[in-house]
């Protein structure tokens, strides 16, 4: 046997080394194909020339239509000033609400916020709510009998096939929650929380809302400089049944850490409350679990999965299917500081600036995650496969040689 072996590593082949050279090749460029597999590749910045209409200038929000090729928009051109519109890409033209040349009250919107039958509604006065469905902009005159006040924010339900809004209202400088019912009389507004500011609102279940905001800390009393007191995060709990009555707090919650929350995103269990520090999912029961992704801007994409999107420069994109997070490194840092997001069919569409300071676009694939790890599980499988037969044909080969040696 050792004088078999020996007149094996002492006998070359004509094909010997082109064998070798060839497995090795195999093994290099399979290791680096796979490699290249780890990184998320369905992002791209989009060209100023591909824009439409906001073409040169910052998006400030938008709502993009299930419906049709179309979405909402409040932009500010520099040149021009604050402008509303929709616009109908299909059928290249754009319907205007608010600009300088028209209706110079674009700067007032407070919010924009598409509700669950699919009208965008906003406002831009006291006691007023308008919204866009379809081609109607209607107005709605809220009554004044439990005061005047701004709507920041609203959140609708439908319960046993009854449509139950809720307000989220200033009053001078305190915000507050009211429920609206169906002839458009506001409820008297809930007691004031001291020293919470509540920035957005969602429904949670029927009968169930979540509210969410950030609490001013006294100043210097946690160690903060008096002239910047820090803001922690809280998360509001609410429960109001569509009736003429208060809407009342249930239970407040306020994060032990520092940051703010920026999203409140509907999901099929719940509701996720996003922040600059942490993510929270908090389900139909009302109970809370800490997801700890921090992000910049979020977003629920058509197969109900939350993407969350860092800040300029950051390497990474998460992403939460109910169930589980999943972390895709990208291929280069995130390109633009967000202002706006949204979803339509496949793509997320991140507006912001760029690092010159100047508009920019930048698209997501939501499908390119199933092409990453599908395309590095076939390859990992191809890559087993054909070096388990090159290296069985070798073995193969280096027995019958030893036999006859």
């Amino acid at each position: 046997m050792a004088g078999g072996l020996r007149a094996l590593l002492q006998e070359e082949s004509e094909h010997q080394w082109l064998a070798i050279g060839v497995f090795f090749s195999f093994i290099l460029i399979g290791g680096y194909a796979i490699e290249g597999t780890q990184y998320f590749v369905g992002d791209a910045l989009v060209p100023e020339s591909e824009h439409a209409q906001h073409r040169g200038a910052f998006v400030m929000d938008v709502e993009y239509h299930e419906e049709n090729e179309s979405y909402t928009s409040l932009i500010y051109s520099p040149n021009q000033g604050y402008i509303l519109y929709t616009e109908y890409i299909e059928d290249d033209v754009s319907s205007v609400y608010f600009s300088p040349e028209t209706n110079d009250i674009g700067r007032e919107v407070n919010f924009l916020k598409a509700m669950p039958d699919g009208e965008i509604m906003l406002s831009v006065e006291p006691n007023q709510l308008m919204g866009l469905s379809g081609n109607a902009f209607i107005t709605y005159e809220l009554q004044s009998t439990h005061g005047t006040f701004d709507i920041l924010d609203m959140a609708e339900q439908k319960v046993a096939g009854n449509t139950h809004q809720l307000l989220l209202t200033q009053e001078e400088e305190a915000t507050s929650l009211r429920g609206l019912s169906p002839t458009l009389l506001p409820t008297p507004a809930i007691p004031m929380t001291t020293g919470i500011a509540w920035s957005s609102i969602e429904a949670l279940a029927p009968g169930q809302w979540v509210a969410v905001g950030a609490h001013l800390g006294v100043a210097g009393a946690d160690g903060s400089s008096p002239a910047s007191p820090n803001h922690h995060p809280a998360i509001g709990w609410i429960s109001w049944d569509g009736s003429e009555s208060t809407p009342v707090l249930d239970h407040v919650r306020m994060i032990d850490e520092e940051g703010l929350f920026h999203s409140l995103l509907k999901v099929d269990d719940g509701v996720i409350v996003a922040g600059t520090q942490s993510s929270h999912h908090i389900d139909q029961n009302g109970e809370r679990q800490n997801l700890e992704i921090p992000s910049k801007n979020a977003v629920v994409d058509s197969e109900g999965t939350v993407w969350f999107i860092g800040d300029a420069g950051t390497t990474t994109i998460t992403t939460w299917d109910g169930e589980t997070s999943r972390v895709y490194p990208l291929s280069h840092p995130v390109p633009i500081s967000t202002t706006a997001i949204g979803v339509h069919d496949d793509i997320i569409h991140v507006h912001g600036t760029d690092s010159q300071g100047n508009p920019a676009l930048w698209d997501i694939d939501t499908q390119a995650k199933s092409s990453i790890e599908s395309g590095r599980g076939f390859l990992n499988l191809l890559f087993l496969m054909a070096g388990t037969v090159v290296m069985g044909m070798m073995i193969w080969n280096g027995i019958n040689k030893m036999r006859t040696a």
